[in-house]
């Protein structure tokens, strides 16, 4: 393959890659693209199911083999392409070699992981070598990173003045079309989620490393709620959880602030439900999950028993497709702030309520915004900060059409203004 492919799908026989195969079509278009795995039949299955579903012919995409086993295959990968969209997890274990092979290879790197100890680890230890061969390492391109993301972007760019405070409000509608599954998410998901629990402590090791220049002390603080309460203007029951997106959301206000001398923006997340009953024993069964997670017997058994332990919401199986289709969910946010030629000084008058909502956001979502941030990344390379680095998302396309993009695509992100007032 004498001249490079724009991207390549890496992983593309997992199942988020194989929806992330499904979405290419719409998303790279125009763009030259192949799909990349250990096994070439499965790769070629993909490429049919898929082809005969969306009613196209993917037979002539190219297929290219890679194992994260084989690091020289990994190297090859890298350099056939200018993007590798990087489906394969868990990344704590085999995201690495695919990071330092872009690298190296002078080639942009994007994934959908949400496993923050892989993602501080990589900035810690590549930042300045991506910068060096001017290549982006960007993590956590899907859900729920890109809507929080995106979704502060949004907010600050829609509000009248200078912002102070943003809280996400984030719900999601389940409607199971069909009754037989309850699953909402595939096994590796939960399986990352219960590395990151037990890990806690290596990644406050390195966001230390990391935070190099304190934030400054702003006023008035955005006041914390640890437990679930009721927010009136949502009519829902809210409680915090503090996952990666708050990190996320968090390193980009950081960056800004150290390369921008923007006043950072303190930001909350909170998850909803209807019931006051169903909020607080969620709240409670992530603590326990927390705290089975740091044994390592009970770990093993929890990686095991994915179904049993989330009551069927996740499943070696993953969502049937029906039911993904029937899943949306919306994201609140509530920005505080000054109006225009208010003095800082005084109490923030000025609120802004937004809002993001998408159908199937864990993995048709997904797949469209990890799809749309290598495209943005070969498209509006000009418009992007620092010629290189390991960034967060946030930061990476603050000044790119990334938010119209993915209004623009089918079942993509829709942004809303919903109103502004005066206090």
């Amino acid at each position: 393959m004498s001249v490079k492919l724009d991207a390549i799908i890496f992983g593309a026989t997992g199942f988020t890659g194989q929806i992330a195969v499904e979405k290419a079509p719409e998303v790279l278009q125009g763009l030259t693209w192949g799909v990349a795995g250990r096994n070439k039949s499965k790769l070629e299955n993909v490429l049919s199911t898929v082809g005969q579903k969306i009613g196209k012919d993917l037979s002539v995409v190219p297929i290219i083999l890679a194992d994260v086993g084989d690091r020289s295959s990994i190297e090859a990968m890298a350099a056939k392409c200018k993007v590798v969209i990087n489906c394969c997890g868990p990344y704590r274990f085999y995201g690495e070699v695919v990071v330092k092979a872009c690298i190296e290879a002078g080639t942009h790197h994007v994934d959908i992981s949400g496993e923050p100890q892989y993602i501080e680890g990589m900035r810690l230890k590549y930042h300045y070598l991506a910068q060096k061969q001017h290549t982006y390492v960007i993590s956590t391109c899907g859900f729920d990173s890109i809507p929080a993301e995106m979704g502060v972007v949004h907010a600050e760019k829609n509000f009248p003045g200078t912002v102070n405070t943003c809280e996400m409000f984030w719900e999601n509608i389940l409607d199971y079309r069909d009754k037989n599954s309850k699953a909402v998410l595939h096994a590796g998901t939960w399986e990352s989620a219960i590395h990151a629990m037990a890990n806690y402590g290596e990644l406050k090791a390195f966001q230390r490393a990391l935070e190099t220049e304190k934030l400054p002390d702003l006023r008035p603080k955005l006041k914390f709620w640890p437990l679930a309460r009721k927010v009136e203007f949502l009519n829902r029951y809210f409680f915090p959880i503090h996952s990666g997106d708050r990190d996320i959301v968090m390193d980009t206000q950081r960056l800004r602030y150290m390369n921008e001398n923007k006043r950072p923006i303190q930001f909350e997340n909170y998850i909803g439900f209807r019931s006051l009953w169903t909020t607080i024993l969620t709240q409670i069964v992530i603590i326990f999950t927390v705290i089975m997670a740091q044994i390592p017997g009970l770990r093993q058994i929890l990686i095991k028993n994915p179904k049993f332990f989330t009551r069927g919401l996740m499943s070696h199986e993953g969502p049937v497709e029906a039911n993904r289709a029937a899943q949306r969910f919306q994201m609140t946010f509530r920005t505080r702030g000054w109006t225009v030629g208010q003095p800082l000084t005084e109490q923030p008058k000025q609120v802004l309520l937004t809002r993001l909502s998408s159908l199937d956001p864990f993995y048709g979502m997904t797949c469209l915004s990890v799809l749309a941030t290598a495209k943005i990344i070969l498209k509006e390379h000009d418009k992007m900060p620092n010629d290189g680095g390991v960034l967060p998302p946030g930061y990476a396309f603050a000044n790119t059409s990334l938010i119209e993009e993915l209004g623009r695509l089918k079942n993509g992100l829709k942004f809303e203004v919903l109103k502004l007032e005066q206090q």
